[in-house]
């Protein structure tokens, strides 16, 4: 997907600034260090930092945060909060190295982390054979099911930190409504009667939404372009912004857009065998994930892809005709 740098949200710097961010964090003098932006994402600026053999990464949260989808407003110290975490686990994660919440230097948080070295799965899985694209999604499965072991009596978006939600249908309904207004206030053209198919499927679907059990930590986007792999291995996961306490389905590979959930994903993930109101949770995440990616593009006016319509058109026809659970 191109990007037009005078849409782009990402708040990249000056080297002369990244120095001082560096110095701050590392004290020490920065003059040797070596500088480049690293590709990938919608709204961070992320930069490679290398001093001397040594490799970190600075990522930028946003200046202009306008132009951005409301649940992604505003959550870089959640990442942070996350990393620190993941640590105690012992994650295969990024380990926070310095945060800096105060927006002096550069007018918006920025953080470094520890470099995972390895390949990017999105990039090299076509030329992985199928026996490793298996191995590879068995260990997805095993490390989600890691984090969906932090277990949570509340759900929480990190974008409204105050706000309370009793049960998993009032979560989803408002992650969708969200969306909605997002697209509603920027008079973007979802399709014919969108909006209140949409509504009408969450409202019809809330006995389903609300048999979840387990409220845990789930990380929303484990997606192709945030594994990092070596040797037919995963090494890393990187970018945790988008971890909630919520459904464990919510984990980016039950619901990938391509309406499939791996079946060696699914092994790692403790065997799980999914019920029919799992399924249809996995179906409505489905749509919100593509919903969430055609506001996101179009707030960020990356452009109106007609593939991501075609998507949200397949997911809600897929969902108007699941038959409620005993109907025949």
């Amino acid at each position: 997907m191109s990007q037009s740098n005078s849409f782009s949200v990402k708040n990249y710097q000056s080297d002369s600034t990244i120095k001082q961010m560096y110095k701050k964090a590392f004290s020490k003098d920065p003059k040797d260090i070596q500088i480049s932006k690293l590709s990938g994402g919608l709204k961070n600026a992320v930069y490679l930092i290398e001093d001397n053999g040594r490799k970190v990464v600075l990522k930028i949260a946003p200046k202009d945060e306008t132009k951005m989808i409301t649940a992604d407003r505003g959550i870089l110290w959640w990442e942070a909060e996350m990393l620190k975490l993941m640590e105690t686990i012992d994650f295969p994660s990024p380990r926070l190295l310095y945060y800096d919440g105060t927006s002096k230097i550069c007018e918006s948080p920025y953080m470094f982390m520890s470099y995972i070295s390895g390949n990017n799965y999105l990039e090299c899985k076509s030329s992985l054979t199928p026996t490793e694209i298996e191995k590879i999604e068995y260990q997805l499965g095993k490390l989600s099911l890691k984090i969906c072991s932090i277990k949570s009596d509340s759900f929480f978006l990190p974008s409204q930190p105050n706000k309370k939600f009793n049960n998993n249908y009032e979560f989803i309904l408002n992650l969708f409504e969200l969306l909605l207004s997002d697209a509603n206030e920027r008079n973007m053209d979802l399709g014919a009667d969108v909006y209140n198919k949409i509504c009408g499927i969450i409202e019809s679907r809330k006995a389903s939404l609300n048999n979840i059990t387990n409220l845990c930590l789930s990380h929303t986007d484990i997606w192709d372009g945030n594994v990092i792999v070596d040797d037919g291995n995963v090494v890393g996961i990187v970018d945790f912004t988008d971890l909630y306490y919520c459904d464990e389905l919510l984990t980016f590979y039950f619901h990938t857009i391509d309406g499939k959930t791996s079946n060696n994903f699914l092994m790692g993930f403790n065997n799980k065998q999914l019920s029919y109101d799992e399924r249809v949770r996995i179906e409505i995440y489905r749509m919100y994930v593509i919903l969430k990616m055609i506001v996101d593009c179009e707030l960020k006016q990356y452009g109106k892809f007609d593939w991501m319509y075609e998507n949200l058109d397949v997911r809600i026809n897929t969902l108007q005709k699941i038959k409620f659970y005993g109907e025949k």
